[in-house]
């Protein structure tokens, strides 16, 4: 077959440019190179697991959750005093006028009330286990944001990831313009194949904005998550999970059972408010109070004396306190309840998921994207033999870099489930330093 020379021209011309398109279309996710390198802001690069400790550290609703922790202790060392109260000191002066003299008489004092049937010890119980539902707490915070941290960074490496090919597309389609022109210009082709290249070019800068866009978002807020400023620079490293796991449910269920704070939180107040019980029952019982006094009276008469002093509970037994104290253990059992059938729901909600991504994912990964790559290469021959038109040609690269787009986004679904996963399970399906 023989071509013109400003065809020749242009064929080779397409040539370098699907060369790019086949080459830009197999960069693995390790080798994208982040916006801000090629801002000339070249940072540290940051893993997952660097970014969850940051935000475990930075994190303002983790900072607050941790607060809580301070009235658990107070309540505590409240709990710990050897004595209940502090000691009373009660004084008093007066006066006696008789025929012969005026004497002044004077009395001082001292009581303090003593715990007795273990209420110290038994206290010390309520609030250690107040303490420890407390940390139980802050570690279901840990473990909601954690998730956040997680889906956020994947999301992140997923909006990078298509950025870059946005970007070569962008490239591609801006070259493809120009040639085109100057191929209409020269008579060579119809106004039907510059206005398809034009459509498409505009489209691509159309999809390099919201791309742009995208990561822009996503940055930001995994930098809050961090606890990190806005216009600070972040640059993060990592890949995608791609690998299948095989799990079953039953497994993810005992597991939830097992690692879950907050159904532990739950367990912890319901051992709590069972101690509680147990402590108020003793108090029904008054602590005594034993106090010493001295007094002088009519000149040398000094009397130096103690009594024991107890209330008598004839009608606060402590039923308020007693009462309260069955209600929470007894609402705590029905929360347990409740809360491991919200764990079975949420946990078999989130095997479905994974499984329908699972599938997914093993479709482009066994059947697809081979395929894709494949036809990249047999595309760009058919048009150098002249066995495909130009705008075959187009339509074909377009379709091929959009299925691998899809595949972007089937893979960070995958990702997703993993992390739900993992989230409502408490187990660690993947390492987090990849």
């Amino acid at each position: 077959m023989i071509y013109p020379v400003h065809h020749i021209k242009y064929v080779t011309v397409v040539t370098l440019i699907a060369s790019i398109l086949f080459v830009t279309t197999n960069i693995s996710m390790a080798d994208v190179s982040d916006p801000t390198r090629r801002e000339g802001r070249e940072t540290k690069a940051v893993n997952l697991e660097e970014c969850i400790k940051a935000a475990i550290e930075n994190n303002l609703q983790i900072a607050a959750a941790r607060k809580g922790l301070g009235t658990a202790e107070a309540d505590r060392i409240k709990a710990s005093f050897l004595l209940p109260s502090n000691p009373i000191l009660n004084s008093g002066v007066g006066s006696r006028n008789s025929p012969a003299s005026r004497d002044t008489d004077y009395a001082f004092s001292l009581s303090q009330e003593f715990q007795v049937y273990g209420q110290r010890g038994k206290r010390i119980k309520v609030s250690n286990k107040k303490i420890e539902r407390v940390e139980f707490e802050i570690a279901d915070v840990e473990r909601n944001v954690i998730a956040k941290v997680k889906t956020g960074f994947y999301e992140v490496l997923t909006a990078r990831e298509i950025l870059s090919l946005r970007e070569n597309v962008n490239s591609i389609f801006e070259r493809l313009w120009d040639a085109t022109r100057e191929r209409y210009n020269a008579g060579a082709i119809e106004t039907l194949e510059l206005n398809s290249i034009k459509i498409g070019y505009g489209q691509a800068r159309q999809q390099l904005l919201v791309a742009k866009n995208n990561y822009k978002n996503r940055l930001l807020s995994l930098k809050l998550l961090l606890g990190k400023p806005g216009d600070e620079v972040l640059n993060i490293e990592g890949k995608l999970y791609s690998e299948k796991l095989l799990i079953s449910m039953e497994d993810l269920l005992a597991s939830a059972y097992r690692n879950r704070p907050d159904l532990k939180a739950i367990e912890i107040e319901k051992e709590r408010a069972s101690q509680e019980i147990s402590l108020r029952k003793v108090e029904t019982i008054p602590n005594p109070s034993v106090s010493g006094f001295f007094s002088r009276e009519e000149g040398d008469n000094v009397i130096v004396g103690g009594k024991v002093s107890v209330s008598i509970p004839l009608w606060d037994r402590k039923q308020p306190e007693l009462k309260r104290a069955k209600t929470a253990r007894d609402q705590a059992d029905i929360n347990i309840k409740y809360k491991q059938l919200e764990i079975q729901k949420e946990v078999e909600t989130a095997y479905q998921t994974f499984m329908a991504a699972k599938e997914g994912i093993a479709i482009y990964a066994d059947e697809i994207i081979p395929q894709v790559d494949e036809s990249l290469s047999l595309n760009e021959i058919s048009y150098q033999d002249g066995n495909t038109s130009f705008i075959e040609f187009l339509t074909m690269q377009k379709n091929l870099l959009e299925t691998r787009a899809t595949y972007i986004n089937t893979l960070i679904d995958y990702n997703k489930a993993i992390i739900n996963i993992e989230t409502v399970s408490g187990e660690r399906l993947i390492s987090n330093d990849r």
